[in-house]
């Protein structure tokens, strides 16, 4: 798809190259009868046609140039980026539960089996919504267990300070994770639900 529409951007900037040549180079004779005194012999203008034919096929050039440039596809994340599934032995089980009968042993996994995929998924979908950086930050932070020191995000990512505070500022106000102060540093959580 980002090839047909790269080739309707260069083929309207075409059409509207041509078009604005036409309405530059055909200006009208002024057929003003009054006298200037021959200062304004044959003098030529563009007609309000020839000025219409010139704004819009400048704002064409324009918007298909930027089409050209900006234009991308759907990237589905990479395999790096991919969302981890979490170990089974992750999830707590209450002492009281581990003396249930067999069926409700399997009822739960399958419950555990459920949660852990609908963790997944929501995972996966935070990861489509964010921009790289984003997704390198909310992946490492994931990998971590959901928390993490802000410092150790920094030495994990290899990023500067500054950027690992810029981008845990957007992911926070995009409602992914929270920020609280931990000592000299910030202590990351994934949000919950």
């Amino acid at each position: 798809m980002s090839k047909r529409v790269k080739i309707l951007a260069v083929v309207i900037v075409a059409v509207a190259v041509v078009i604005l040549a036409y309405a530059l180079l055909t200006p009208q004779t002024d057929t003003d009868n009054t006298d200037h005194m021959g200062m304004w012999g044959n003098h030529m203008s563009y007609s309000s046609g020839n000025v219409g034919l010139i704004a819009i096929s400048s704002a064409l050039i324009v918007l298909s140039l930027m089409i050209m440039i900006l234009w991308q596809e759907y990237e589905p994340l990479p395999p790096n980026l991919m969302p981890v599934i979490p170990p089974a032995s992750g999830i707590r089980v209450a002492p009281e539960e581990e003396k249930k009968t067999e069926t409700e042993e399997q009822s739960h996994a399958q419950t555990r089996k459920v949660d852990a995929d609908e963790v997944i998924a929501r995972e996966y979908l935070v990861l489509r919504l964010l921009s790289g950086d984003e997704r390198t930050m909310f992946k490492t932070i994931m990998d971590s267990g959901g928390e993490a020191l802000q410092k150790e995000l920094i030495v994990r990512t290899k990023m500067s300070n500054a950027k690992v505070s810029r981008l845990l500022d957007r992911l926070s106000q995009k409602g992914v994770i929270t920020k609280e102060r931990h000592g000299a540093t910030n202590k990351v959580r994934v949000k919950p639900e």
